[in-house]
């Protein structure tokens, strides 16, 4: 029996020392801004043509600081909408997104522009997926996104 109630402790002991090995991550929304202009684009799909409406649906951040960065894991919900009397069929399309990184100034520091594809399935009109981009920012600055109708070459 006093084996066992050392073995639990040890598991615990153990248990607790990996979670603060672990970085841990801290909501900070309010160091990112999606902005009103670039929140609803119309875009057109890969296979016909045809158009779809897309915006932002939610924005939510995670930070990590360590020294003078900050790792950022975003989490960015969609919503995108199609005319189904254009086509009912399967369809892909591909997003661009614009991601840039200000300084304490709100200088920007960087900029990058991502695609992400994305399918309509067969007679679907809405579709809300959910996009992972991971950031590194100074401690200081901000990020701002917006959705773009075509990808921005640097």
């Amino acid at each position: 029996m006093q084996k066992k109630s050392i073995f639990i402790i040890m598991i615990s002991l153990f248990l607790v020392g990996c979670e603060t090995i672990r970085s841990s991550y801290l909501e900070c929304d309010n160091r990112i801004t999606a902005i009103e202009e670039g929140s609803r684009i119309t875009l057109r799909t890969l296979d016909n043509g045809a158009t779809a409406q897309a915006r932002f649906n939610g924005v939510s951040t995670l930070c990590n600081e360590r020294d003078d960065v900050v790792n950022m894991r975003i989490k960015i919900g969609l919503k995108l909408v199609r005319d189904m009397h254009q086509n009912k069929e399967a369809v892909t399309l591909e997003l661009p997104l614009l991601i840039a990184i200000l300084d304490s100034e709100d200088a920007v520091k960087s900029f990058e522009s991502v695609s992400y594809r994305m399918a309509f399935p067969e007679g679907q009109e809405i579709i809300y997926p959910v996009i992972n981009p991971k950031i590194k920012k100074p401690k200081l600055g901000r990020v701002i996104l917006s959705l773009s109708p075509e990808v921005i070459k640097p």
